[in-house]
């Protein structure tokens, strides 16, 4: 990708290449004929009390176009400018760009030309647009500046045209790094009303923070690591259970976008030697997204990491998280209960919190009184009353909960059982008449008996109060775009009785960003329990022996039903699900 110049200052003179004078965005409307003295000196004296931005200012009181605007600013930078106004509809182009990707960026494409892509781009100094459509096609791109609604409008004529384009894409060779060169912001910024030279850094941040959550949304990430090394910031999205490289900023962006997620997420910006935790909302395509952000010390400086909440990917359904029928019967059979203890286990990232509210809101049906205490509240559902644990203010699970059993609840949710008084109470209230759903750090759902007794809880209580203990995993699913039969050794087809099974693997393709894996399922391991469990629970025997008398289906199994299915790999239930 060609580094763009400053569409803000005049670089060389081309005859003898001697460096001009910078000008100013105000002297070059002058100078090109586009405003007046007297609208400049207008439009600088409302900015003095609005702070706008000067292009945009001058665009808002009519003093000059939007498009007149960017031509100049394209002229001035050497970027071609077009009207669209007799283009025709390139399919190797269009096939080449998936007309979501185009309406996200507002970007038309014109002319496949090897493995460059040329663009008509309502914002052709947005750097990391540009980047991202170099991923996300795997062509270097050249830009054109174009009028914003001139670009939508050919959007909706000529993809309509074009309907069913899926031709993969071919990785570039090269991997160019994101140029710092001016953003639209800026151009449309030109300064302040002194008009000093100096950069405008927050103008900056504001756009690249806007293009790394807008991008980590459209890619379905769980979450956003901006990580700060020696000399660049880097930002990762984690796909699918794996972090992807996304692209990587000059390390003059960290202090600025810092701050400005900071500023967002109401942390103290002069804090930067100690984590910190808050939460922000946005708005992409006209959804709202919570983004829970976590910052952290290290020896290059604050390390975010923003978790991406959104609602409208979460199945709360507990008939579409992928539990077989036998295990969904069971579970709702346990869920119908009107008191009991129902823990789910995992590890971080296994689905836990998804599954315990898709089982509350089967439960929410306006008869009963469900309260929960999360940390924090993930997602608001209407008819819950949630509560977030505050230690600091001295509400903590243990504390809340014991609140909580004075409120008149008939269904009580515990984020997580971490300490000997929370489990205590937890079991005291299962046992009292109150239906309790809560989640454990363990590996099985045989390992949680073993690590509430270690914790100190009574045998008679979680042998009178347990009712079902679930342990979870999230599996890639195999992309069906390029799913094809693989060859496994006839060794580990017998090591896992897979003999007589046809199974599948993918060598990736763009619909999967050639990883051979598109979306996640659940896979669940049940132990309800049994009279047999009871005893193992007095006998306090460990979670080897449970699992060998319980006769229940290990994760393992229930994995392996998967993959003889064909919707997972072997390699990648042996990689989240130990032996």
């Amino acid at each position: 990708m060609a580094e763009a110049k400053s569409p803000l200052m005049v670089g060389t003179a081309p005859a003898t290449g001697v460096p001009t004078r910078k000008k100013l965005l105000g002297e070059r409307l002058l100078e090109t004929g586009l405003v007046t003295e007297r609208q400049l000196a207008q439009a600088l004296q409302a900015q003095q009390s609005t702070g706008e931005q000067l292009g945009r200012l001058l665009v808002r009181l009519g003093y000059l176009s939007e498009e007149q605007l960017l031509r100049m600013l394209c002229q001035d930078a050497g970027i071609p400018f077009t009207d669209l106004g007799d283009v025709a509809a390139d399919v190797d182009a269009i096939a080449v760009l998936p007309e979501p990707l185009a309406r996200a960026n507002v970007v038309f494409p014109l002319k496949e030309d090897g493995d460059r892509l040329v663009v008509a781009l309502a914002n052709p100094f947005d750097v990391t647009t540009l980047a991202s459509l170099e991923r996300s096609t795997g062509r270097r791109i050249s830009a054109v500046g174009a009028p914003r609604a001139k670009i939508v409008a050919a959007i909706d004529r000529l993809y309509s045209q074009s309907p069913g384009l899926t031709r993969p894409t071919t990785p570039a060779a090269h991997t160019p790094p994101p140029a710092p060169t001016a953003t639209i912001e800026q151009a449309y910024g030109g300064r302040r009303a002194s008009e000093t030279s100096s950069d405008d850094g927050g103008q900056t941040a504001s756009a690249v923070a806007d293009a790394v959550f807008r991008e980590g949304v459209t890619l379905g990430a769980t979450d956003i690591h901006i990580e700060p090394t020696t000399d660049s910031i880097i930002i990762r999205y984690r796909l699918d259970g794996i972090l992807r490289n996304g692209p990587t900023f000059p390390k003059a962006m960290q202090s600025p976008l810092l701050t400005r997620i900071k500023v967002l997420a109401s942390l103290n910006i002069a804090e930067n030697r100690l984590p910190q935790d808050g939460r922000l909302r946005v708005q992409v395509d006209g959804r709202d997204i919570d983004l829970r952000v976590s910052t952290f010390p290290t020896v290059h400086g604050e390390d975010l990491v923003l978790r991406v909440l959104d609602r409208s990917r979460v199945v709360l359904n507990l008939a579409k998280l992928g539990m077989e029928q036998a295990e969904l019967g069971l579970f709702q059979e346990v869920l119908a209960r009107p008191a009991g203890l129902i823990l789910i286990t995992g590890p971080t990232g296994s689905g836990k919190t998804t599954t315990l509210y898709a089982a509350l809101a089967q439960l929410n049906t306006g008869e009963r009184c469900i309260l929960t205490l999360e940390d924090p509240v993930e997602y608001e559902v209407p008819g819950i009353r949630q509560s977030q644990i505050n230690p600091r203010a001295g509400l903590t699970f243990a504390s809340g909960l014991r609140s909580m059993l004075r409120h008149d609840p008939d269904v009580i949710l515990v984020g997580e059982i971490r300490d000997l008084e929370t489990a205590d109470i937890a079991l005291s209230a299962a046992m009292t008449g109150h239906l309790v759903l809560s989640t454990l750090h363990t590996n099985s759902a045989a390992a949680a008996m073993p690590r509430l007794l270690d914790m100190g809880t009574e045998p008679y209580a979680l042998a009178s109060s347990l009712q079902l203990c679930v342990a979870q995993r999230l599996v890639r699913v195999i992309c069906p775009n390029c799913k094809q039969e693989t060859d496994v050794p006839i060794a580990v087809r017998r090591r896992f009785n897979l003999v007589d099974s046809t199974l599948y693997s993918a060598p990736g393709c763009s619909a999967c960003r050639n990883t051979g894996y598109r979306g996640r399922m659940a896979i669940f391991e049940l132990l309800p329990t049994s009279e047999a469990l009871v005893s193992a629970i007095y006998e306090r025997k460990s979670a080897e022996e449970i699992n060998r008398i319980s006769g229940h289906r290990s994760l393992l199994e229930t994995g392996l039903a998967k993959v003889r299915a064909g919707h997972t790999t072997l390699e990648e239930l042996l990689r989240v699900v130990s032996l």
